[in-house]
Formats: C-alpha cells, structure tokens, sequence
C-alpha cells in the first residue's frame, strides 16, 4: 500500500500533463471536428435520403440496424483510436516492427467483433421486431444478416487504416492523437457505415429475388471462413491476445443499449420529416465530444497512476460543476468541448436545413431546442464519462476498451430519445420542421438497379 501511495505522489501533476496553451488544445480538437461535423451532416442528409427507398419501406428492421452499426462502428474503432492513441502516448509507436504488430493486432480484433456482433445484431433486432409485432419475421433475416456483415466488416476495415494514419501523423507533427482520431473517424464512420448498409441492402435485396443463394453464401463465407481467420491472428497477436475476451461484456452490452436508440429512430422517422436529418447529427457530435474526453482521460491516467490505483486528487463520483468547469485535471478539456458544441450545434443547424431543403427556413425556436437539446446530452455524457473512466480504472479495467462502448451507446440512446421529445414539444407548440418538404439532394438507387 505504501508503495502505491509513493507511486501516485511521483505521477505528474496537471500543469505538468497540460503544457501546451488553451488555444493550442481548443485548435487540434476543433479543426478536425468541425472537419467531422460535415461527414456527419452528410450522414444525415444520407439517411433522410435513404429513408425513401424500397428497400427500407419493405424492411422497416433497417432502421434498427443504422442505429445499431453506427453504435458498433463507433464503439470499436473509437476504441480502437483510443488504445492507439494512447500506445503513441506511451511512446510504443516508435519502432517499425511494433507499429506493424499493433496495427495488425488491432485490425484482426475488431474484425472479430464486427463479424459477432453484425450476426448478433441482426438476430437480436428480427428478434425483437418480431416480439413487438407478435409475428414471426424472420424471412428477411439472410438479408439484413448479410448486409449487416458486408457493412460492418467494410467499414471497420477502412476507418481502422484511417485511424492508423492520422494518429501516426499526429505523432510526426507532435499534435495529440487523443483530440483528432477519434472525432474524424467518429463521424467519417457515419458516412460510410450508412452508405454501405444502404446501398449493401439494396443490392443483396435486389438480387435476392433471382439468386437467393447469394444471402447465404455470404453468411457462410464470413462466419465460417474469415472469422476463424481473423480469430487465428488476434491469437497470435500480444497486443490484443487479452483484449479479445475482456473486450465482448462492454461492447454487447452496449450495442443491447444502442437497440433503444434504433426502435426509437424507426418509431419517429415517419411521423418526422426531419429527424432521419437530425439524428445522426446529435448523435454523431455527442458521441464525438464525449469519446475525446474519455480517450483523453485513459492517457491521462496512464501517466499519472497505475491501473487499479486512483491518483490522490481524483474521485469516482464527482460534483457536475467541477466535472465541467474547474476542480480535476480534465476540466479543461470540458470547458473547450462545451463551447465547441454550443456554436457547432448552431451552424449545423442551418447548414443541414440548408443542405436538406435548398434554403434556410429553420425557426429559431427549432435552432435553439436543438441546441438545448444537444448541450444536454454532452453534459450528462460529460459527468458519466468522468465516473465511469475512474470507476473502470479502479477496478482494474482498461477504459480505453470498456468505456468508449457504453458511452457512445449511452449518447445514442439517450440523444435519439431526447431529440424524439424535442419534435414532439415542437409540434404541440406549432413549431414543426419542414414536415411537407423532400430533400433536394436525392439518389435514386431504386432506379439504379434497374438499369443494372
């Protein structure tokens, strides 16, 4: 005990973490985040597109697996930004050899996880669909199955390698990878993830009904072959040979959570002309907001304290007030995200109405529920991140692989929830969004496949 108590009074204190100037940490967390914020605009403007398609209006399920994959896409590539991140922290990422091992290491693990937890998802949410309807529904399962693995699969293998590239550029150019990999690939995820379920469904739906061998094959394919062989590498791997099984509790626990968010979304898309727009959007910039001051705090730890040994000054359950704007090491940090969100939330606003309906008609009453609305998601995002950080790290826990999974969960949840209150206190008060207008920006897959 003694020892522990001399290894924690030797950590580093804050003056010594924080050595660059406010405005030097305000520009590297929001240059790449307001780069982010337009891919998630994109997202939304992508789903309040999509929502139209054939496809989604005879598999209603996929609206549950937008939600769903996103929250997998960013519970495993954000943690995977953030264990890297922290390697160049600690000075791992110096060598060839161990870039290369750690790269790999990690790109096989969440290849794993995708694999499971895409089949898992799909089966849970035909699962649920069918108890909530009282009928088997379980004919469209191969296809949102398949989709769900293509995607899921697709996305992580690409957002891993973008990862990997901006974390090593931010260790060339001595920025933090903690404050710029992980709200790019956030965000640039959406995009993707969305793009690809889409157009994936749409094909496999298409083609399935000529060739309906091609959803099988492709479950077989993934399960039975690259599964093990991914498997075979994280095994062989010692970076992430431990990960691997403390790993599966926090991330399909939060993708249990992420289902709220996913019936919600499909309960509220038809009756809301806007929130396939929107929802994206404040779940992308919470989630965003809130796995930067948690990778931020993972680093942070790790110089300061060993895992399972809290530092002197720092308590599991903290005052709100102190989480936010001064009385820990991380309130900084707070106070920079809070203000990034206020003005992010307020040009975004307008830029998607812009985007969405080719001018900008939004009511302030709109602008500023929103605004409210998303300040109040990243503030208990904010306070839960510092309790659930400390709690995992004093029980020995990674949270750099523990907690980025229920929060972004958590975010979805609960942005998608609170953003499905603010449209309906909207509409009771008259204050509807552009209910009756289409999206300008319009791709027409259905047309697509039939040249094809």
């Amino acid at each position: 005990m003694a020892n522990a108590v001399e290894e924690v009074k030797q950590m580093p204190s804050s003056d010594e973490i924080y050595r660059e100037r406010w405005y030097s940490t305000l520009a590297q967390i929001a240059i790449p985040f307001f780069l982010a914020a337009l891919g998630t605009i994109t997202a939304g403007l992508m789903l309040g597109n999509v929502q139209d398609w054939v496809v989604y209006r005879d598999l209603n399920e996929l609206y549950v697996l937008v939600a769903v994959l996103c929250g997998l896409k960013g519970n495993l590539d954000m943690c995977v930004a953030s264990r890297i991140s922290t390697h160049a922290n600690l000075g791992h990422l110096t060598k060839r050899g161990s870039i290369v091992k750690i790269f790999v290491g990690n790109m096989a693990l969440v290849q794993v996880q995708a694999i499971v937890c895409a089949f898992f998802l799909s089966t849970l949410t035909v699962v649920v669909n069918s108890l909530v309807k009282q009928e088997l529904m379980f004919n469209n399962f191969p296809i949102l199955a398949a989709a769900a693995l293509v995607t899921s699969s697709s996305s992580c293998l690409v957002l891993d390698s973008i990862v990997m590239v901006i974390i090593l550029f931010s260790q060339r150019y001595r920025f933090n990878p903690d404050y710029m990999a992980t709200p790019v690939v956030a965000s640039i995820g959406d995009v993707v993830t969305i793009s690809l379920l889409s157009f994936t469904a749409a094909l496999i739906y298409d083609l399935s009904n000529s060739y309906p061998w091609i959803s099988p094959c492709l479950l077989a394919g993934y399960v039975l072959v690259l599964l093990p062989i991914w498997l075979l590498v994280v095994m062989r791997n010692v970076y992430v040979r431990q990960i691997l099984m403390a790993s599966w509790i926090p991330v399909i626990g939060a993708l249990c959570i992420s289902q709220i968010a996913g019936f919600v979304l499909s309960s509220s898309v038809d009756d809301f002309r806007g929130f396939a727009v929107f929802s994206p959007i404040i779940n992308g910039l919470g989630g965003n907001l809130v796995s930067v001051q948690a990778s931020n705090m993972a680093s942070i730890l790790y110089q300061r304290s060993s895992l399972g040994v809290l530092p002197i000054d720092t308590r599991i359950l903290e005052w709100p007030h102190k989480v936010y704007f001064r009385g820990t090491v991380y309130s900084r940090i707070s106070r920079i995200l809070i203000a990034i969100s206020v003005a992010a939330n307020v040009g975004l606003v307008f830029l998607a109405d812009y985007l969405y309906v080719s001018k900008i008609a939004v009511r302030w009453t709109f602008v500023v529920a929103f605004v409210v609305t998303s300040l109040l998601q990243l503030l208990v995002l904010l306070w839960l991140a510092h309790a659930l950080v400390h709690l995992l790290w004093r029980r020995h826990i990674d949270p750099d692989t523990a907690a980025i999974p229920y929060l972004t969960a958590v975010g979805d949840a609960l942005g998608t929830g609170l953003l499905a209150v603010m449209f309906h206190l909207l509409r009771r008060t008259g204050n509807d969004y552009m209910g009756k207008h289409l999206p300008w920006i319009r791709i027409n897959v259905d047309r697509m496949l039939d040249k094809l």
